[in-house]
């Protein structure tokens, strides 16, 4: 009798497992479909190789190879590829926050998407996309209204949207001042207000030309020099048409890259902005505040190795350790 009540208990207990287990497999499956309807990209982040932005007349478009992204409209030239890659990157861990409408008969203009502020393409190298309507529109919660394709559905997705929406060309563009490797450096050559120096880089050691033997340059401030060259960037490059401001010189660089000549000629215009013509590739750029600032005034001492302090005698200890008592006596 005892024998068949355990039977039993069993026999329920294994039975309850398994309705609960049915139940977590239910639940389970019930959440990964929601995951996945609430994903905004379908595509596999890693096949991502061009997108573009289309905005009323204007269309930026950009592509990468394998030396990196490139942009292809409005014009052709490299493209910052921290930039792009953070525009694509940023989009994939999204998700579709609410759906506001769905199929039947939807009236798009109520949510701005029968005339959309842009329209945002991601495409993949076997030929998949993504393609996102951007409202200008927001809701109550400030987020904004969009389409994914041809869905019949009203997404809500985040404001950040329309940030990407308002890009242009000019935001992803290789905005560097240099657009070579600083490694390659070898001279570096500069005439501002304070003189003319020239740097060169001998068997790894940087040397003033010109200098005493004793003169000796302190190799990490070289460095800091070449770092704040190698980051500084424009704000804007102008285009071929436009004219630089005419101001006042403050100060011009040569450098010499493996077999290349490269200069730079900056000036500060009346308005105080301070603009730079440089040449390889040939542009004259606007530049972002303080990006030259440290090359208006520098001189060789700045870089000038700083002599270790002398060790203090005994005689200049028995000084300071006299003068020390005197006061105490006071």
């Amino acid at each position: 009798m005892k024998l068949k009540g355990r039977t039993i208990l069993v026999l329920c207990l294994l039975i309850l497992g398994g309705y609960a287990y049915w139940d977590y497999l239910r639940d389970k499956k019930t959440e990964d479909t929601n995951m996945e309807q609430a994903r905004l990209m379908t595509l596999n982040f890693e096949h991502v190789d061009s997108f573009e932005i289309l905005k009323g007349e204007q269309k930026i478009v950009l592509k990468r190879s394998v030396d990196g992204w490139e942009l292809i409209e409005p014009l052709k030239d490299f493209a910052d590829n921290a930039v792009a890659d953070d525009f694509v990157k940023n989009v994939f861990p999204e998700r579709v926050i609410e759906v506001a409408r769905e199929g039947g008969e939807i009236d798009w203009a109520m949510y701005g998407l029968d005339k959309p502020l842009a329209q945002i393409t991601f495409k993949t190298s076997d030929g998949k996309e993504n393609v996102f309507q951007i409202s200008n529109k927001r809701n109550f919660e400030e987020n904004v209204f969009a389409r994914r394709g041809n869905e019949n559905r009203v997404l809500i997705v985040n404001s950040v949207w329309q940030n990407r929406a308002n890009k242009t060309a000019s935001d992803f563009r290789d905005r560097r001042f240099l657009r070579h490797k600083i490694a390659s450096v070898d001279v570096l050559k500069l005439k501002n207000s304070k003189g003319t120096m020239e740097l060169k880089r001998v068997d790894g050691v940087w040397q003033l030309v010109g200098a005493k033997k004793d003169y000796k340059l302190d190799q990490n401030k070289v460095r800091e020099v070449l770092s704040a060259i190698a980051e500084a960037k424009a704000a804007e490059i102008l285009a071929n048409k436009e004219k630089i401001p005419a101001g006042k010189s403050l100060f011009t660089m040569d450098l010499q890259i493996a077999d290349k000549s490269w200069k730079a000629e900056v000036t500060q215009a009346p308005d105080l902005l301070i603009y730079a013509k440089v040449s390889d590739p040939a542009f004259q750029m606007k530049m972002e505040a303080g990006a030259l600032d440290r090359f208006i005034k520098m001189s060789p001492d700045d870089l000038k190795e700083t002599p270790p302090s002398k060790p203090e005698t005994k005689e200049g200890e028995d000084q300071q350790q006299a003068m020390a008592g005197q006061k105490e006596k006071k």
